[in-house]
């Protein structure tokens, strides 16, 4: 017996060459191996896009599926906005010019600038001579008409009976028509120099022909009046009052009487006064290339005066163009681009210009048409 095993067995430890069983260690070896089985392999990457001659492609197990939100351009009325600066003025027709239709010195002066008046209310008072010669052509053209008058009924009752020639009659018809002519132009000078407004010593009474505010003021007590042209003084009703938004020649056909619009006041910067288009003027300044556009605002407490600054914001439809969500845009290379479906899953990049942005969508001006279907979100996810 070999010295090992003989050593072995007394110590009590069984040999391995013995007594381990063969099966445990063709076990443990088939356990290592796998007991020859084939190895698995490990499933390709698969990659998230490909790009490929300016498109890209989602492959089908791409986990961009799930990330990217795809829809068709819209087309819908987009509004815009047109802001314009604007300026307070008098009603053109509730405002009066006061102009005496005579030379004279003005004696009294019944107002002051800012002064509220009342119909009929006494102005200024003017002595003329004009007025007393027109007064006295008046008094003798009614003498005469009385005269010839008498005249011709005395040669019409003398003819009747016999004793008056007819031309006598005749010179007489004649001398009374030619008396009542006179008689009505005087009577009509005074009616256009205010006859019915004369005043005591032949004076000339201008009153207010309506309520309103003595805005314009240049005559002063003393002074004598030439001009029949030049108003002594305006007179406004400012209970409406207008807003002249000055609009630019860009936006002028996007403006039409009745159009609402809002108007901020300088002196009331957190007041918005809603008001409509009553007119557009004609023709375009030629220096400013604006033209006039007057909205009419009620104001009765007079907080509105005419002079203030204010501006005015229209409401104007851009018409019926595409609209993309404004998260499909993408800036590249300092163009605003989107990703536009070619293909199912496969996309192209596509510059755009770009309109109005409204909430959270934009209009398209060039680049798109409504139903193509684009990257909606998610599209910067292609960039890399």
């Amino acid at each position: 017996m070999p010295f090992h095993e003989g050593t072995a067995r007394r110590r009590g430890v069984p040999s391995i060459t013995s007594a381990a069983p063969i099966g445990m260690l063709a076990a443990l070896l088939c356990t290592l191996s796998s007991c020859g089985s084939k190895t698995p392999t490990a499933a390709p990457d698969v990659p998230s896009f490909v790009a490929r001659a300016g498109q890209v492609t989602i492959p089908a197990q791409s986990p961009l599926r799930t990330r990217l939100v795809i829809t068709p351009v819209g087309d819908r009325d987009m509004d815009r906005q047109i802001d314009a600066p604007a300026v307070v003025e008098a009603d053109p027709e509730r405002q009066a010019r006061i102009l005496t239709p005579i030379a004279g010195r003005i004696v009294t002066l019944g107002v002051r600038l800012g002064d509220h008046v009342r119909a009929g209310q006494m102005l200024a008072g003017l002595a003329s001579p004009d007025l007393s010669s027109a007064l006295a052509d008046d008094t003798h053209a009614q003498a005469q008409l009385r005269l010839t008058s008498a005249a011709r009924t005395r040669a019409l009752g003398l003819k009747a009976i016999g004793g008056a020639a007819d031309k006598d009659v005749q010179q007489a018809q004649a001398d009374y028509a030619a008396a009542a002519a006179e008689a009505a132009r005087t009577h009509a000078r005074l009616q256009q120099l205010g006859q019915s407004r004369a005043v005591r010593g032949g004076g000339l009474a201008l009153v207010a022909p309506a309520a309103g505010v003595v805005t314009d003021l240049a005559a002063a007590p003393g002074a004598y009046w030439t001009d029949p042209t030049a108003p002594l003084m305006t007179v406004a009703n400012i209970g409406t009052v207008w807003v002249t938004a000055n609009v630019g020649e860009a936006d002028i056909a996007s403006i039409h009487v009745g159009q609402p619009a809002q108007i901020r006041f300088d002196a009331f910067p957190n007041e918005s006064v809603a008001g409509r288009v009553q007119s557009i003027a004609p023709i375009l300044d030629p220096d400013t290339r604006r033209t006039k556009v007057r909205i009419a605002v009620t104001n009765p407490d007079g907080r509105f005066k005419p002079g203030m600054f204010a501006s005015v914001r229209f409401a104007a439809s851009a018409g019926r163009a595409p609209s993309v969500p404004t998260s499909a845009l993408l800036l590249k290379d300092d163009a605003t681009t989107v990703f536009v479906e070619v293909a199912p899953w496969t996309f192209e990049r596509r510059v755009v210009d770009t309109g109005d942005e409204q909430g959270d969508r934009t209009t398209i001006a060039h680049g798109l048409a409504a139903g193509q279907r684009i990257i909606a979100k998610g599209g910067v996810l292609l960039d890399d």
